[in-house]
């Protein structure tokens, strides 16, 4: 067996499986992980097809340190060509699945095809089942996992599993890892609906992993990095990411009421220092030191006893401010459900958050909805309009389509609401509030989306830091545009090779804060045995995220996608902390595009594509 793992290469349609040892020259080339998805997307899908269609392929795969004994190496990347945007499908998703592909000595699973009835691929040891899954159609995620974990009757599994929104083809379905592990954002549970994929299941003993002298010390100087930053260490163990949105608040910059507001009135009740009253049981993915996940048990009366998980920043956000609701219990009730059922939270939020808005404009009416009132903060309006949407039945049919789709077919004006990038909604952050952020919705490769370029030094970094790393303190101006297009481009370059190498961003980028990958390269070194310099992982990067934009050009990507809602760029913050502020975002797009040497309408040039070996 390879050391770095096996490729298993899964037809649904005719049931054949192949497998191939993973070579080190393809980890030198993309790493494992994102950088190995994108690569294996950018050779294997033909432009023009249909997301739907058969031959889309689905990619799995752990990253190069995921499972092993490197602190926080639980992360995962799912990626296909998106059903709601059409271009290229991006999830990361932490837990344990990654660290059973480990001890399976699994390195990426890659399905196409439709198999012909229900199935579920169950991995173990003695090789690869295609089972019946027809008794787990319509079951939600979790009574799905409870019945798996019935049917087989083994402690040591971990599954991935696809929700009645799947089945049902909601363009934002998601794909859960556990109860609230979400591979979210751009619909890669509805392609595991249209292959008739219920679950895939993973069976293994855990692996036992030893580190010598070498490894501990590098993994005790990375943890110690985490610890050195005491107050997010601190912030992000006591409350995971929901400890921000006091923060965000304060700075005029929460999303509220589908951007009609910036700020909401008991903003407390939703912060993670009130969530933190219903905590029953931190949890954590592999190897985490830092247990920011928590299971919580709800009180008040309509919920009492109802278990889940915490819901993250970005969730509170769209599901909580941005759709008006400040009801704690309400809020992690809805999230939890939306997990059940299989939607991603932040593209539900914002469809409600546009369904209530189009509701107070008079655009929908009672008739619309069914006779549902779509009142601002009304959590049973909400469970009703997120349960029509999971059956796509009446207007839950039109909203599974996404904001952008859903808009077409409203008409009479609904178009201006309809907040998205690339056809993915927005998360609940308002733009106007940070150029660099605005920047980053515009450009991610996947929609309108932070976590995939994470350009945490415009509000991290010390003016001197940005100085020196960009040449210009403009970086850390909110308000300046200047030298945001290279901010960008680092970041969403050392992202891809965080993805790759399957480390948590919460630990390395949100708490260190470091985006030299010194560290990174001294764990890959002393892990795996490759010695590849920080300028090594940086040039891999450059490779990965320039092979995106070519795969998103080949499926019809535009150079007017790299945008904002016309919201953000004309209108300005009426009051608050940043009253005044939109975004002049056209001269950051050139900035970026000239900083990946691009042209000027973000193709890269003939001099990229022989400079990483990607001309046609």
């Amino acid at each position: 067996m390879s050391r770095f793992g096996k490729i298993l290469d899964i037809d649904l349609s005719t049931g054949k499986i192949e497998q191939e040892k993973l070579s080190e020259s393809k980890i030198r080339q993309s790493l494992g992980g994102f950088g190995y998805n994108v690569e294996t997307l950018y050779r294997r899908i033909e432009p023009g097809i249909d997301p739907f269609d058969p031959d889309n392929v689905l990619v799995i795969s752990r990253g190069l340190l995921t499972g092993s004994v490197a602190p926080s190496s639980s992360r995962i990347h799912i990626n296909a060509l998106s059903p709601l945007s059409g271009l290229i499908g991006s999830s990361n998703v932490g837990g344990y699945i990654g660290f059973r592909m480990y001890s399976l000595g699994i390195h990426s699973i890659i399905i196409t095809g439709r198999a012909a009835q229900p199935v579920y691929l169950y991995l173990r040891p003695e090789g690869v089942e295609v089972n019946d899954a027809r008794h787990l159609w319509g079951l939600d995620n979790r009574d799905t996992e409870e019945r798996l974990n019935q049917d087989i009757g083994s402690e040591n599994i971990d599954m991935l599993t696809t929700g009645p929104a799947g089945e049902k083809g909601v363009l934002y379905a998601c794909i859960m890892a556990g109860w609230d592990h979400a591979a979210g954002r751009t619909g890669l549970g509805a392609l595991m609906g249209a292959k008739n994929l219920k679950a895939i299941v993973l069976q293994a003993e855990p692996k036992k992993e030893t580190m010598n002298s070498e490894q501990a010390d590098v993994i005790r100087q990375y943890v110690g990095r985490m610890k050195d930053s005491v107050s997010r260490h601190r912030d992000y163990s006591t409350y995971g990411s929901s400890g921000d949105i006091l923060e965000t608040n304060r700075m005029g910059m929460l999303g509220t009421r589908n951007y009609q507001e910036y700020q909401i009135d008991n903003v407390e009740q939703i912060d993670g220092r009130q969530l933190n009253q219903f905590v029953k049981k931190k949890r954590k993915c592999h190897r985490c030191p830092i247990h920011c996940k928590a299971e919580i048990e709800l009180k008040g009366d309509r919920y009492k006893g109802f278990k889940g998980g915490r819901p993250e920043y970005e969730t509170i956000i769209d599901l909580g401010s941005l759709c008006g609701l400040t009801d704690p219990e309400a809020l992690i009730y809805l999230s939890n459900l939306c997990n059940m059922l299989g939607m991603d939270t932040i593209s539900t939020g914002s469809v409600i958050a546009f369904a209530m808005e189009l509701f107070q404009r008079g655009i929908l009416t009672p008739d619309d909805t069914g006779g549902i009132e779509l009142i601002w903060g009304d959590a049973q309006a909400m469970e009703a309009l997120i349960r029509q949407i999971a059956q796509r039945q009446g207007l839950g049919d039109v909203l599974a389509r996404g904001v952008k789709r859903a808009a077409q077919i409203i008409g009479r004006g609904a178009e201006k609401y309809a907040y998205h990038v690339k056809g993915v909604e927005l998360y609940g952050g308002d733009p106007r509030g940070m150029m660099g952020v605005a920047l980053a919705y515009a450009v991610s490769m996947r929609g309108g989306d932070f976590t995939s370029v994470y350009p945490v030094p415009e509000f991290r970094y010390t003016a001197e830091q940005a100085e020196q790393e960009f040449g210009t303190r403009d970086v850390v101006d909110f308000t300046a545009t200047s030298g945001k297009g290279a901010m960008v481009k680092k970041c969403m370059i050392v992202s891809s090779i965080i993805d790759s190498l399957g480390l948590c961003k919460v630990p390395a980028l949100s708490i260190i804060g470091d985006f030299s990958l010194e560290m990174e390269a001294r764990l890959i070194q002393s892990i795996t045995g490759l010695d590849i310099s920080p300028e090594g992982l940086y040039s891999i990067g450059e490779r990965i995220v320039h092979m995106e934009k070519i795969f998103n050009i080949r499926q019809g990507g535009d150079p007017d996608d790299d945008s904002l809602p016309e919201l953000f760029l004309q209108s300005p913050i009426e009051k608050g902390p940043i009253q005044g502020r939109k975004v002049n975002l056209a001269p950051m797009v050139q900035e970026f595009y000239q900083s990946m040497g691009w042209d000027e309408h973000g193709r890269p040039t003939q001099s990229i594509l022989q400079k990483f070996d990607l001309s046609p």
